[in-house]
């Protein structure tokens, strides 16, 4: 078993942060005879990001969708700023790996779908700030692997969420739209503050992204490591590919 780091305190981003405080106790999942997580401990402090690593099968889509109040646990706690989580919640959103876009509307109502009331400028805001606003009107069909995700984007953020789920919704892009979208993810948690946990198999992705990188291994959080590099951070700079390697070596030591 990999030695668990000792994480500082989380100092947050500049100003007041809007995110939701995470806690997970003591958290089981089983399917079946399946023991997918045992007694699972996370805390996840208001505007942190913190990125899930670990091999395939290790519980790492288990834990989202517990968070996301798509699945409740077997035994002990889930909560969203101290209260526990049974059902969907209206400050949590998730992003998946499949956009997921409805191919009968137009890229607007899909960003807008959820929304309730004036929805339309909601939506059209949130395609704005994910570089698509003129692009309202026309067909999914038409957009390429990275504008579509960008539309996933702005679907989970219209409704301006305290707390983001991503559940690696940069794995089926090609190697140059993966970095934009990464950026672009990045600017919009710095500016809005909302609370973020990803689900990755990049080493990589997880150093330039998130403030924490931890480890699922046999069903609890092996390792905790702290991402301490200034941001925007330089992916060829030592400490960057150190930290990088570090995070590899425990998760190839546990398959």
């Amino acid at each position: 078993m990999a030695t668990i780091l000792q994480k500082p305190q989380f100092e947050g981003l500049k100003g007041d942060s809007q995110g939701a405080r995470v806690t997970v106790r003591g958290a089981h999942k089983y399917f079946g005879e399946n023991k997918v997580l045992v007694d699972l401990d996370l805390d996840i402090a208001p505007g942190e990001f913190v990125a899930v690593v670990g091999r395939s099968g290790c519980g790492k889509s288990t834990l989202l969708r517990l968070l996301a109040g798509l699945e409740p646990a077997t035994r002990g706690l889930v909560a969203i700023d101290d209260q526990p989580l049974r059902t969907l919640h209206p400050d949590v959103r998730v992003m998946f790996q499949d956009a997921r876009l409805m191919p009968w509307m137009h890229v607007l109502e899909n960003t807008g779908l959820g929304l309730t009331g004036d929805w339309k400028p909601k939506a059209q805001a949130a395609l704005d700030d994910v570089g698509l606003g003129d692009r309202g009107k026309d067909w999914p069909s038409i957009l390429s692997g990275g504008q579509r995700q960008r539309v996933a984007l702005a679907r989970a953020l219209a409704s301006h969420p305290r707390f983001l789920l991503l559940d690696e919704p940069l794995g089926a892009l090609d190697a140059l739209t993966r970095p934009d979208m990464q950026r672009l993810i990045e600017d919009l948690w710095r500016q809005r503050g909302f609370t973020t946990l990803l689900i990755t198999h990049d080493a990589e992705e997880a150093v330039a992204l998130a403030d924490r990188v931890v480890q699922i291994q046999n069903g609890v959080i092996s390792v905790d490591i702290p991402v301490q590099l200034p941001r925007p951070r330089d992916r060829a700079s030592a400490e960057f590919i150190a930290l990088r390697e570090e995070i590899l070596r425990h998760v190839r030591a546990a398959e």
